[in-house]
């Protein structure tokens, strides 16, 4: 009877040592599966995390490569003449006041000359230069807008043109910015004279953007 109970209790315990090593297998695989589950939830959400930060990018780079040239300034958009052709005029400069003084200021520039500056192959060679040159602004073409922009600059002894600026009031619409790239790429011009010798002269083109 004794070594019976022996046994018996060795059988118990072997059967409870299989339970035991049974439920820590099924804890080590539901372990196991819910770290997967967790490894790929991080995942996805590390990839979603990265397609907004390029979707937010791409956005950025759209809005800065497609910023609309500043509309502000005196120019009123024409109706009826959206979506028209544009050209540019430029004014043929005033002779030379024969009377006004003919004195340099500080910086050594004169504003009267006896022979004004001129641009190589004179208006005619001035206005095809701008037929060839510069590009009706976009904005301006699809509101109606014309206007005119006085530029200023200066001619030195050897022609170089420095110092452009806008003088008068803004038009807007890129009108501005669009006549100065063209006046900023200009070859030499023909200096102004004062007693047959080259001075530094200033000059004022007046530039028309019309539609038609």
């Amino acid at each position: 009877m004794k070594r019976k109970n022996v046994f018996s209790i060795l059988g118990m315990a072997v059967m409870l040592s299989s339970a035991v090593v049974s439920c820590t297998n099924n804890d080590t695989t539901e372990d196991s599966t819910a770290s997967t589950a967790m490894d790929t939830a991080t995942t996805m959400t590390v990839a979603a995390d990265t397609s907004k930060m390029m979707d937010t990018a791409a956005m950025a780079a759209t809005t800065t490569t497609t910023m609309p040239a500043d509309k502000t300034g005196t120019a009123k958009p024409n109706p009826a003449k959206k979506g028209m052709k544009g050209k540019v005029t430029v004014v043929e400069a005033a002779a030379p006041k024969p009377t006004g003084k003919m004195e340099a200021d500080n910086a050594g520039v004169y504003s009267n000359v006896e022979v004004i500056p001129s641009f190589p192959g004179g208006y005619k060679g001035l206005q095809k230069y701008f037929d060839d040159n510069l590009e009706y602004p976009v904005e301006a073409t699809n509101d109606g807008v014309e206007g005119t922009v006085n530029i200023s600059f200066v001619v030195d002894e050897n022609g170089k043109l420095t110092s452009p600026k806008i003088i008068g009031d803004k038009v807007g619409y890129g009108l501005e910015e669009e006549a100065l790239r063209v006046v900023n790429k200009m070859p030499v011009w023909n200096p102004g004279k004062l007693k047959g010798k080259n001075v530094k002269t200033s000059f004022t083109l007046p530039v028309r953007f019309v539609l038609f």
